[in-house]
C-alpha cells in the first residue's frame, strides 16, 4: 500500500514536470513562430477607400456585370453592411470624416478642398486616425490620393502618417500624374512631402507596389495603412486587359466596369501578400468607397450604377452617400455576414479603436463604437439619427424617417420641383428610392426633424427653405436681352426678370451665373416708369468659388439706343471668406425712362483670401429688382 501510494505519487509528480516542460517548450516555440512570422500582438488595420464607386457596383453588392472576386472573397470572410454611409457626398468632407471621426464641419472640412500649391486643408490641429494609431505604437502609412491639403501642415506626414506616396489633389491622370482640372496642368505626384517622377507610370500599379511594399516591411510591427484607391474617379483610363474584358458593355458603363475590376485586382494582390507573409489572419480590412459615382461631364455623365437608390456623387439622397461598405478579419470576426444596421464612416475610428485595444481615444468624436455590433451579429446599432450638410443641402435623419433639405438628384432619377420638394420627407423602412415626398402627408414629422437639425451646432434657420413669394417691380413683365456672351450653361436670362429670388443654391435654374467675365444686360420696361431704385441680388458662395459681384452700374434711355452716363453701386460689406449667402447690391436713382442698361463687374479671380486664390472665380445673380 505503501509503495503503491509512492508510486503514484512519483507518476504525478512527473506528470506535471511533463506538462511544464511542454508548455515552456511551446510558450518558446510560439513566441520564435511570432517574431519568425513577422505576427504582431496588436492586430494591423488597412482601411481601403475608393473613389466615386456606385452604391451597387461590387458582385456581392448584386451587380451582374462587374466582376470583382477578390472583393466578394472580403465580404466572405467578413461583414458586409447594406445600410452603411459616409458622412458626405463628395472627396474631401468624406475623408476628412473618416480620419477625424467628425462630422465635416466639425473636421473643418465642410467642401473640398483647394488645388493651388500652399493651399490649406484638413486644420492640423485635427487629431486623425493615423495619430491615435502612432500614439499606440504603430506605424502609420497612406498611399493613394490625399485631397486634404496642399500646405506642409496639413500634408499626410503632418496629419499623422510615418510614410506617404500620392497625389495631394482630387485627381490625376494616371500616367503622367498631371492634375488637369484647372489650368495650368500641374504634376502631382509626392513620396513624404517630395515631388517625385514616374513618368508614364501607372499610377494604380506605382500605387499598388507601395502598399505591397509597405506590408513587407512592416511585418514584424503593427502597422495602420490608409489605401485611398483614387478609381474609378475620373478620367476613366482602366488596363487593356480590363478593356477587353467589357469591350461588349456599352460606353462609360464599360470603361467605370474595368476600373472596378482594376481596383478588385489590386485588392487581390494586397490579400495574397498578407497571405504570403501570415498576417492575413492579423489584419483588420476596412473596404468602403467615399461617395456615390459621378454624373459629371468628365466621368462622361455616368457609368456607375445607384441600383435602388435615387442620388449620385454630389447629393444627399441615399444613392450619394449609402455606398459599399466591408470588415474583414479573418477568423476574428464573424464571417459570411450581411448587416443591414445603421452605420458610418465616422464610427470606424471609435470602432477600430476598440477592436485593436487603442487607448487615449478622444471623447470629442461623433463616431460611435460598433464593434459589438460587428463581433454579434444581430445587435440593433447603436446609432439611430445622423446628420449631414454640404451647400445648401442638408439632412436629419432620425430611426427611419429622412429629411433633406434642398434635395438634389445627381442620378437623375426623377424631376424635383423646387418649392414643393424643397423639403423632402421619406420613410427608409418602407422605401429606399426616395421617390416620393411624404412632406405634405406627414406635416408632423417635418417639424419634428426640423426642429432636431435646428438643435444640431451646424444647422441654422437660414437653412430652412422658406415659400417663395413673387416681387412685384417695374422689371417684371418687361424683355430683356444680354449684349455679352452669356456662359454656356446660363442662357435663359428671362429668370433675372420673373419677379422671383433664387434658393441658396447656383444649381436650382433660377441664377444666371458668368465666370471670369462681366455680364450686361438691357431691360425693356414697355413704357416709361419713374425709377427710384434698382437691386440685384447675388449669391456668395466661397466653397464654390462663388464671389459677390464687385460692383454694378446703371444707365437709362429712352429711345434703347442713348443710354445716360453710368451711375456705379458699391460691394457688399456682409461677405467674408467662407460664409454661404444671398443679399441685395442696390443703388438709389431718380429716373423717368423706359430702358435700364445693367452692367455687373465680377472679381475676376478668387482672392488672395481664398485656398484656390488665382483660379477663375464665378458670380449669380438671380433678379434684377427695379422700383
Amino acid at each position: 500500500m505503501q509503495y503503491q501510494f509512492q508510486f503514484s505519487f512519483l507518476k504525478e509528480f512527473i506528470s506535471k514536470q511533463a506538462l511544464w516542460l511542454l508548455v515552456t517548450i511551446t510558450f518558446f516555440s510560439t513566441s520564435d513562430f511570432f517574431a519568425q512570422s513577422g505576427i504582431n500582438s496588436k492586430p494591423n488595420v488597412i482601411v481601403i477607400y475608393t473613389d466615386d464607386q456606385g452604391a451597387v457596383d461590387l458582385g456581392c453588392y448584386g451587380s451582374s456585370d462587374i466582376y470583382s472576386p477578390n472583393i466578394d472573397q472580403l465580404a466572405k470572410e467578413g461583414t458586409r453592411f447594406t445600410q452603411a454611409y459616409v458622412a458626405a457626398p463628395i472627396c474631401s468632407p468624406s475623408r476628412a470624416a473618416l480620419l477625424t471621426g467628425k462630422y465635416p464641419h466639425n473636421a473643418g472640412v465642410p467642401s473640398n478642398t483647394g488645388h493651388t500649391p500652399g493651399s490649406h486643408g484638413m486644420p492640423s490641429d485635427q487629431y486623425t486616425m493615423a495619430e491615435l494609431f502612432k500614439d499606440n505604437g504603430y506605424k502609420t502609412g497612406h498611399i493613394g490620393k490625399w485631397h486634404l491639403g496642399m500646405s506642409e501642415e496639413t500634408s499626410p506626414n503632418s496629419q499623422g502618417f510615418d510614410y506617404s506616396f500620392g497625389h495631394l489633389r482630387g485627381c490625376i491622370d494616371n500616367y503622367s500624374h498631371f492634375f488637369f482640372w484647372a489650368g495650368p496642368n500641374i504634376h502631382d505626384l509626392y513620396e513624404n512631402g517630395k515631388e517625385v517622377f514616374y513618368n508614364g507610370g501607372y499610377f494604380p500599379d506605382l500605387a499598388s507596389d507601395r502598399a505591397l511594399k509597405y506590408v513587407e516591411d512592416h511585418k514584424s510591427v503593427p502597422f495602420f495603412m490608409y489605401y485611398a484607391i483614387n478609381m474609378p474617379h475620373y478620367p476613366y483610363q482602366p488596363t487593356d486587359k480590363w478593356r477587353e474584358y467589357y469591350k461588349e458593355l456599352e460606353k462609360p458603363r464599360g470603361d467605370y466596369a474595368a476600373f472596378i475590376s482594376t481596383i478588385d485586382e489590386r485588392i487581390g494582390f494586397l490579400m495574397n501578400k498578407l497571405e504570403d507573409l501570415g498576417l492575413r489572419e492579423n489584419t483588420i480590412v476596412v473596404y468602403q468607397s467615399d461617395n456615390g459615382y459621378s454624373t459629371e461631364v468628365r466621368a462622361f455623365e455616368g457609368g456607375g450604377d445607384s441600383g435602388p437608390y435615387r442620388g449620385a456623387k454630389g447629393s444627399l439622397f441615399e444613392g450619394g452617400i449609402r455606398l459599399p461598405t466591408i470588415i474583414s478579419w479573418k477568423n476574428k470576426l464573424p464571417q459570411n455576414v450581411v448587416n443591414d444596421q445603421f452605420i458610418m464612416n465616422i464610427d470606424w475610428f471609435p470602432t477600430l479603436a476598440q477592436l485593436c485595444s487603442l487607448k487615449n481615444v478622444p471623447s470629442e468624436i461623433d463616431g460611435i463604437d460598433m464593434s459589438n455590433m460587428i463581433l454579434k451579429p444581430g445587435l440593433t446599432s447603436d446609432r439611430n439619427s445622423a446628420f449631414w450638410k454640404l451647400g445648401n443641402q442638408w439632412v436629419v435623419r432620425q430611426d427611419q424617417w429622412k429629411l433633406i433639405g434642398f434635395g438634389k438628384d445627381t442620378s437623375h432619377k426623377g424631376n424635383l420641383d423646387l418649392e414643393k420638394d424643397a423639403l423632402f420627407l421619406s420613410n427608409l423602412d418602407d422605401d429606399v428610392s426616395e421617390m416620393q415626398n411624404l412632406a405634405h402627408s406627414y406635416p408632423e414629422k417635418v417639424q419634428e426633424l426640423v426642429s432636431t437639425y435646428l438643435q444640431w451646432e451646424h444647422g441654422m434657420e437660414t437653412d430652412i427653405p422658406k415659400k417663395l413669394e413673387t416681387l412685384d417691380h417695374l422689371g417684371t413683365g418687361g424683355s430683356i436681352k444680354s449684349t455679352m456672351k452669356l456662359h454656356g450653361k446660363y442662357q435663359n436670362i428671362n429668370v433675372l426678370v420673373d419677379g422671383k429670388r433664387g434658393f441658396g443654391d447656383y444649381s436650382t435654374g433660377q441664377w444666371i451665373g458668368q465666370e471670369s467675365k462681366d455680364l450686361e444686360f438691357i431691360i425693356d420696361l414697355n413704357k416709361s416708369g419713374l425709377i427710384s431704385q434698382i437691386s440685384i441680388g447675388y449669391l456668395h458662395d466661397p466653397s464654390n468659388w462663388i464671389i459677390c459681384p464687385k460692383w454694378f452700374e446703371v444707365s437709362f434711355s429712352q429711345d434703347g439706343k442713348l443710354f445716360s452716363k453710368p451711375l456705379k453701386s458699391t460691394g457688399s460689406t456682409k461677405i467674408d471668406e467662407k460664409d454661404r449667402l444671398t443679399d441685395l447690391l442696390t443703388i438709389k436713382v431718380e429716373q423717368e425712362k423706359r430702358y435700364v442698361k445693367i452692367r455687373i463687374k465680377g472679381v475676376g479671380k478668387l482672392p488672395e483670401s481664398h485656398q484656390s486664390t488665382g483660379n477663375p472665380a464665378w458670380f449669380f445673380i438671380d433678379e434684377i429688382l427695379i422700383y
